[in-house]
């Protein structure tokens, strides 16, 4: 089999990111063009480990073709792995040397992310208190906090939220988006444990919501290491979806908390918090090249963090962002590697620094 070299390998689901791919052709046509760069797009089916090959959508310049290929130094990941094959096979993929593989993983195990980030000076300022739920926790929470939230640990999917709120009478209403129902206080213990069927889940101090549309008004903040080779902010997206149905606003996050009561830096503070958080989270996970953060806010507009994750993965949100902000999600992709590539970063091969940070971090993405 004669196979080419490339320079940058982007790595896709092929069932999951149709709505990304061929905006990648168009996109990565240009940037290969401008700067004669060979690119390859390919899946985790598509790649061989034993013969370090790739099948694959090659890209130079204006030219695409399907065909076979090395292994780049450089690979990109925007896909979400979730069967054992495929998490195995990008564990192996990355314990290779002279291969790089950035955003290795997309997926976060939410407990570690805010254990990690509660270190962070002034963190208390945009983190709730928060608790991996048991019986204990639940108990101690309940006593101390009138409303809570309960996320999954982790998902392959958006997460939703459950929202625990104490009556006049002192028993419980169970809100899981628009729908609610109550529970008396001696049975909440063995309600909350049958209702996450014994998944990991975090719990954290409620608060009471700005609403927005069908629910809490939520920003979505996507972080990508940019052409100088640190963090900087794509987009910033007005959403619902974790405790209410989905829902995208084209306005800004600015626009809707404009009157006087309300936070009227609100974007400034959102991005200026997300990138210390972004920069603090390198020490912890290596390789990272781009996140979402999803935060609420209180009734005064103050934001809080609700959710990190890894690059886009819902269609819902993506389809909606302006053309520009999906452009910029591949264009700093590209330039990343190529800031990568400039410099010489090269490491022989993930295996010691990203395990122990999956070990604590990633779960099984």
């Amino acid at each position: 089999m004669q196979t080419e070299t490339v320079d940058f390998g982007f790595i896709y689901n092929a069932k999951k990111q149709q709505h990304i791919f061929p905006k990648m052709i168009v996109h990565f046509s240009k940037l290969s063009e401008e700067y004669n760069i060979r690119t390859v797009l390919f899946t985790l089916q598509n790649l061989d480990l034993e013969e370090q090959a790739i099948s694959g959508t090659i890209i130079e310049g204006d030219q695409v073709s399907q065909g076979f290929c090395e292994l780049p130094p450089l690979i990109y990941n925007f896909a979400l792995h979730s069967t054992e094959d495929k998490i195995e096979k990008m564990r192996n993929l990355r314990k290779m040397e002279n291969i790089m593989v950035i955003n290795p993983v997309n997926r976060f195990v939410q407990g570690i992310i805010f254990e990690m980030l509660a270190s962070l000076t002034g963190s208390e300022q945009f983190l709730l208190p928060s608790v991996t739920l048991n019986a204990a926790t639940l108990t101690e929470y309940l006593h101390k906090y009138d409303t809570l939230f309960l996320l999954p640990e982790k998902t392959f999917h958006p997460p939703k939220a459950v929202v625990i709120k104490k009556t006049q009478n002192d028993n419980y209403m169970i809100c899981i988006g628009q729908n609610g129902q109550i529970c008396e206080k001696n049975d909440i213990i063995n309600y909350i444990q049958k209702m996450t069927n014994n998944k990991k889940h975090i719990l954290m101090k409620g608060i009471e919501c700005f609403q927005w549309e069908n629910g809490p008004l939520e920003a979505r903040i996507y972080l990508q290491k940019d052409a100088n080779g640190g963090w900087s902010v794509t987009t910033i997206a007005a959403k619902n979806g974790i405790f209410s149905r989905n829902a995208f606003c084209s306005s800004k996050i600015s626009d809707i908390l404009c009157d006087p009561y309300h936070n009227k830096n609100v974007e400034e503070t959102l991005a200026d918090v997300s990138l210390r958080i972004g920069e603090f989270l390198d020490f912890y996970i290596p390789f990272m090249g781009s996140c979402t953060l999803d935060y609420i806010f209180d009734e005064n507009g103050c934001p809080y963090l609700i959710c990190v994750a890894g690059f886009e993965q819902d269609p819902y949100l993506y389809r909606h962002m302006d053309s520009e902000a999906q452009s910029n999600l591949l264009n700093n992709a590209f330039h990343y590697l190529l800031f990568l590539m400039h410099n010489h970063v090269t490491e022989r091969g993930q295996r010691d620094e990203v395990d122990q940070s999956g070990e604590r971090g990633h779960g099984g993405d």
